[in-house]
C-alpha cells in the first residue's frame, strides 16, 4: 500500500502541473495559429495590405512562448521519469524468489490447472472463451458438469434481462441445500421483483407483491422495514441486480472459485514473503524448503490450508503422516494416532468415544 501512495503522490504531482498550465499554452497555441492563418488569408487573396509589424511581432510572440513551452516540456519529461523511477524503486519486477518451481511440472498438474481456469471462465460466463481455451488446451471436460454451467449462465442472462423465472424455478429446485447454508439468495430475488415493479410506476402493485411474498420471511423484518422504505427513496436498482447476480453464482456454484481463492491468497502472502527474501535466499538459498513449506506463518484472511496440522502433536500432515479421521470424526494424525493406542484400544482425545485403530480412516484434502 505504502508503494502505492508513494507512486500516486509523484503521478498528482505531474497532473497538477499539467492542470494549471495545460489549458493555458491550448489556449495560446490555437491564438497564435488563428492569427497565422488570417495573415496567410490575406497574403493569398492581396486584396489589402498585409500589416507586416503585426506579423513580425506575432512571430516573435510565438518563439518566445514556443520556447518556454520546450522548456516546461524538458521539465515536464523529468517528471515522468521521476514517476517510472519511483515505480521502480517500490515495486519489484521478479517474484521468481517467492515462486514455488517444482509445482506444475506434470501433465496432470497442469490438467488440474487448466480445468480450474476452465470451471473459473464457466462462473463467469465467459462461455465461448471457455470453449476456446479447452480446445487450444487439448483437455476436455464431462458433459454433465458443462451443462450444468450452461444453465446457470442462462439464469444469469435472463436476471441481467430482468426476468427473474428462471432464478425461481432454480431456487425452488435448490432449497434444501440454500436453507442449509443460510442463503439470502431467494429473498434478494424478491426485493429486485419488487423493485422493478416499483420503478415502472406501480406502487399499488408493488406493496400488494410484498404483502405477498415477503411474509414468509419472517426473521428478515430488518431487511423487509429497509426494502419498504424503498418506495420513499428508490435505491440503485442496477448496483442492486449486480450484487444479486454475484450471489447467484456464488451460491449456485456451491463452493468457491478456486481460481480467485488462489490469487487472493497468493496476493495476500506475496507481500510477507518478498520482506524476507532477502534474508532467506542468504541463509537457505530459497523461500521454500523441500517439504514445500514457507517458513513463516502468513495470514491469508482465508480459512483454507493446503496441509493439515496435527492438534496433538502439533505437527504438519504428509504422505508418511496423513490425517487420520475417527469413529467420532474427530482429526488425528497417523503419528498421534500410534501415540494414543494402548491395549489395542484407542480413546479420542476430544471425546470419550474408543475405537479399534483400525477402525480409522485416512483422509485425503
Amino acid at each position: 500500500m505504502e508503494a502505492c501512495q508513494a507512486v500516486e503522490a509523484d503521478i498528482e504531482k505531474l497532473l497538477a502541473k499539467y492542470n494549471k498550465y495545460g489549458p493555458k499554452w491550448q489556449f495560446q497555441l490555437h491564438r497564435f495559429i488563428s492569427t497565422l492563418e488570417r495573415y496567410k488569408r490575406e497574403i493569398e487573396s492581396q486584396s489589402s495590405e498585409v500589416d507586416k509589424c503585426g506579423l513580425s511581432s506575432t512571430i516573435l510572440q510565438m518563439k518566445l512562448a514556443i520556447k518556454d513551452i520546450s522548456n516546461e516540456h524538458r521539465r515536464w519529461h523529468s517528471d515522468v521519469s521521476r514517476v517510472g523511477k519511483t515505480i521502480d524503486k517500490n515495486f519489484i519486477a521478479n517474484y521468481t524468489e517467492a515462486s514455488n518451481k517444482k509445482v506444475f511440472k506434470t501433465d496432470c498438474e497442469k490438467e488440474i490447472l487448466n480445468k480450474i481456469i476452465c470451471v473459473h471462465l464457466y462462473r463467469d460466463s465467459k462461455w465461448e472463451v471457455a470453449e476456446e481455451f479447452l480446445k487450444e488446451a487439448g483437455i476436455t471436460v464431462d458433459e454433465k458438469h458443462k451443462q450444468r454451467y450452461l444453465n446457470l449462465n442462462h439464469i444469469v442472462d435472463s436476471l441481467r434481462r430482468k426476468d427473474p423465472v428462471p432464478a425461481f424455478q432454480w431456487v425452488l429446485h435448490n432449497k434444501a441445500q440454500l436453507d442449509a447454508k443460510k442463503s439470502d439468495l431467494e429473498f434478494k430475488l424478491h426485493q429486485i421483483v419488487f423493485l422493478d415493479i416499483l420503478n415502472r410506476g406501480e406502487q399499488y402493485e408493488a406493496v400488494v407483491y410484498a404483502r405477498t411474498n415477503f411474509c414468509r420471511f419472517v426473521d428478515k423484518q430488518k431487511e423487509i422495514q429497509s426494502t419498504m422504505g424503498m418506495l420513499l427513496f428508490p435505491p440503485n436498482v442496477a448496483q442492486m441486480r449486480t450484487e444479486v447476480i454475484d450471489l447467484f453464482i456464488k451460491d449456485s456454484c456451491f463452493g468457491d472459485d478456486m481460481l480467485s481463492v488462489c490469487v487472493n491468497v497468493g496476493c495476500s502472502a506475496l507481500p510477507a514473503l518478498l520482506d524476507i527474501k532477502q534474508v532467506i535466499c542468504r541463509d537457505v538459498g530459497g523461500v521454500w524448503n523441500e517439504n514445500d513449506e514457507l517458513p513463516i506463518k502468513i495470514d491469508t484472511g482465508y480459512s483454507y490450508h493446503s496441509v493439515f496440522a496435527c492438534p496433538i502433536l502439533r505437527t504438519r500432515s504428509g504422505t508418511s503422516n496423513p490425517p487420520m479421521m475417527l469413529v467420532c470424526g474427530h482429526v488425528i494424525s497417523k503419528d498421534a494416532l500410534n501415540k494414543l493406542e494402548r491395549s489395542s484400544r484407542l480413546k479420542c482425545p476430544y471425546c470419550p468415544k474408543e475405537q479399534l485403530p483400525s477402525e480409522a480412516k485416512t483422509i485425503t484434502f
